[in-house]
C-alpha cells in the first residue's frame, strides 16, 4: 500500500493501541505489593517516571523538531518496548525504578511528537479543524484499548501470574516500533535559528511569558493533565484501600476506561453541544472536585463520582490539546507540547508523593480532600486566565 500523509493517521492509532493496550493497569497495585512495596513506594516510584519524563521533555520535544517527530517515535517505542522487558524480569524497588526511568526517556520521545505530527500532517492537507475530532478518536482508540486490556489483564493474572501480564505488555510495546517506523514526516516550517541551548530557552520564554495566549493554554491543560494522570493512580490506590482484589478492581477500570473512551469519541460533539467556555468550567470545577468527593464518600457513591470524572476526562485532554496547538507554531509545536507535558510530569511528581505522604501521615480521605483543594484553586486561576486572554475566541460558545 502506498504510504501518504493520510496513512500518518492509521500509524498514530498503532502506536496509540500499543501505548494504551495496558495489561498491566488492573494489577499495578497489586503487583508492587506482591514485591513488597507499600503505598509510599508506588507513588514514589511514579513520581520518579514523571521526573525522568520531565528531564527530557523539553530536549527531546525540541529535538522532534530539529531532526523529526518521526525518528523521535521510533526511539520512544524502542526504549518503552525496554522498559517492560525490565519490569518483567525486575523484583524489588531498584529493579522497578530502572523499568520506569527507560520507560520515562521512552515517553519522553513520544509526548508532543505525536500530537504534533498529527497536526501538522492535518495541516499539510488543508484539515486542521479536523485535529479536535482525530485526537478524539485517537484518545477514544487508547481507552478502549485500555478496557480490553484491563479483561485481558485481569483474566490472565488470575490464570497464570502478575509477572506474566508484565512481560506480554513488552510484547504488546513492541508493536509501535514497525507503525513508527511506517510514519511519513510531514512537511512544515523549519526552525530558522541555530539549534542549541539558547534556542531552547528563547522557546520555552516565548511559549510561558510573552505568548501569553499560548501561557494561558499551557498552563491551563498542564493542571487539569496533572489531575487527570494523578487520579489514574488515585483510583488504583483508592480500591486497593478500600480491599478491593483484582476480581473487583478489573470491571470497575473497565467501566472507567469504557467511559471515557465512549465520550472521546464524541468529544468534537461534545464541545460543540456545550459551548467551549463551559465546556472548560465542567472540566476546571469537577475535575478538582472529584478528589474531594472520593474523600468524602463510600465506595458506592465514589464509583459515580469516577465515572464523571472519566466522562468529562473524554473530551478535556482533545479539547485542551486543540486549544494549545491553535496557539503555537509549526516549526516549534513539538518544543511546546513537550512544556505542557513537562509541567504535568513535574506536577504529578510533586502530587503524587504529597498525597502518599499525608496518607500515611493522616489518612487517605485526608490526603484527597487537601489535594482536591490545592487543584481546584489552581485550576480556577487558569481558566480565569485562559477566557481573559482567549475572550473572542469564546464569545459564540
Amino acid at each position: 500500500m502506498q504510504r501518504t500523509l493520510q496513512t500518518n493517521i492509521y500509524g498514530l492509532y498503532l502506536i496509540k493501541l500499543s501505548k494504551w493496550f495496558m495489561l498491566i493497569m488492573p494489577i499495578v497495585a497489586l503487583y508492587y505489593t506482591e514485591n513488597g512495596l507499600d503505598a509510599y513506594d508506588i507513588y514514589l516510584l511514579q513520581a520518579i517516571y514523571s521526573v525522568s519524563v520531565a528531564v527530557l521533555e523539553i530536549p527531546s520535544g525540541y529535538m522532534a523538531d530539529i531532526i523529526g517527530r518521526k525518528k523521535s517515535l521510533v526511539m520512544g517505542s524502542i526504549l518503552g518496548t525496554l522498559g517492560f522487558v525490565l519490569y518483567s524480569l525486575s523484583h524489588d524497588f531498584t529493579g522497578f525504578l530502572l523499568a520506569e526511568i527507560t520507560l520515562g526517556l521512552g515517553g519522553s520521545f513520544i509526548s508532543g511528537s505525536d500530537s504534533a505530527l498529527l497536526y501538522d500532517s492535518l495541516a499539510s492537507m488543508k484539515k486542521e479543524h479536523r485535529y479536535l475530532r482525530l485526537e478524539g478518536r485517537i484518545t477514544s482508540l487508547g481507552n478502549f484499548a485500555e478496557t480490553t486490556a484491563a479483561l485481558c489483564g485481569g483474566l490472565l493474572a488470575a490464570a497464570i501470574s502478575y509477572r506474566f501480564v508484565y512481560a506480554s505488555q513488552a510484547v504488546i510495546a513492541a508493536i509501535a516500533i514497525p507503525a513508527s517506523l511506517m510514519l511519513i514526516e510531514p512537511p512544515r516550517e523549519k526552525i530558522t535559528s541555530t539549534p542549541g541551548i539558547r534556542h531552547i530557552l528563547r522557546v520555552c520564554r516565548e511559549s510561558l511569558f510573552v505568548n501569553l495566549e499560548l501561557s494561558s493554554t499551557l498552563l491551563l491543560s498542564a493542571i487539569i493533565g496533572t489531575s487527570t494522570l494523578c487520579m489514574a493512580w488515585t483510583a488504583q490506590v483508592y480500591f486497593v484501600y478500600m480491599g478491593l482484589t483484582e476480581e473487583l478492581i478489573t470491571p470497575l477500570w473497565v467501566a472507567l476506561n469504557l467511559t471515557v473512551a465512549v465520550v472521546a469519541a464524541f468529544a468534537s460533539r461534545v464541545v460543540e453541544k456545550m459551548g467551549k467556555r463551559q465546556a472548560i468550567l465542567s472540566i476546571v470545577l469537577f475535575i478538582p472536585a472529584s478528589y474531594i468527593a472520593l474523600g468524602m464518600v463510600q465506595l458506592i457513591p465514589a464509583v459515580i463520582v469516577l465515572l464523571i470524572f472519566y466522562a468529562i476526562r473524554g473530551y478535556a485532554t482533545p479539547l485542551l490539546k486543540d486549544l494549545t496547538n491553535s496557539h503555537c507554531r509549526s516549526e516549534t509545536r513539538a518544543t511546546v507540547l513537550s512544556i505542557r507535558n513537562m509541567i504535568i510530569r513535574f506536577g504529578f511528581a510533586l502530587l503524587g508523593p504529597f498525597i502518599g505522604s499525608l496518607s500515611a501521615g493522616y489518612s487517605l480521605s485526608f490526603a484527597l480532600k487537601s489535594s482536591g483543594v490545592v487543584l481546584l484553586i489552581l485550576s480556577g486561576a487558569a481558566a480565569w486566565f485562559v477566557f481573559h486572554m482567549l475572550g473572542d475566541d469564546f464569545k459564540e460558545s
